[in-house]
């Protein structure tokens, strides 16, 4: 299906981050290696370009499914939807942890930890959910119609977010955070 291929590129994207965030959380759990500054630009990441950019493009579908009868609020599009809440949740206590502990508060390590693991725990099962559940609804319920409607506004969103911030910037942030665990293996 056409419409869940164009959002691919952005969940590689997300899935990079995820991996490097685990990565991330494992260290500052086990080693005094990991840095407050790895979690600060995860948050980043996180408040700039997954909550605002990507979230809004799944939007898109989950309004889809509504279109077609789905409630908003319960089943599949109310739990992917509480499933935002939580990572925003999750986020928020990420970016507060990551600052104490910057600022010296060594608490801010544990609650990093725990957000980190919190924040990839609820996106990892948000993905299977989305590749298990509402792509197949997508697909039997969409008509083709419906279908070049979404990929029209997905489009719009697209080149609307390029004009806000280039996607390459995000590319960075990630490539960043890759490197600095690579060093932190060193």
């Amino acid at each position: 299906m056409r419409v869940t291929r164009i959002l691919s590129a952005d969940q590689d994207l997300v899935t990079r981050f995820l991996a490097a965030l685990g990565k991330g959380l494992v260290a500052a759990g086990h080693s005094h290696v990991a840095r407050p500054g790895f979690f600060i630009y995860a948050s980043n990441f996180i408040q700039e370009y997954l909550e605002p950019v990507y979230f809004r493009k799944e939007e898109v579908l989950l309004r889809a499914l509504q279109d077609c009868g789905f409630p908003g609020d319960e089943g599949p599009v109310g739990g992917m939807r509480e499933e935002y809440a939580k990572c925003r949740l999750a986020s928020k206590m990420l970016i507060e942890g990551a600052k104490a502990w910057q600022a010296g508060d060594e608490t801010g390590r544990p609650e990093v930890v725990w957000a980190s693991s919190e924040y990839t725990g609820i996106l990892r099962h948000h993905f299977e959910q989305l590749r298990n559940l509402i792509n197949p609804l997508l697909e039997q319920w969409i008509t083709p119609d419906d279908e070049q409607r979404i990929a029209e506004e997905l489009n719009l969103l697209a080149f609307e977010e390029h004009e806000a911030e280039p996607v390459d910037k995000y590319v960075k942030i990630v490539q960043m955070l890759e490197e600095e665990l690579h060093d932190w293996d060193r």
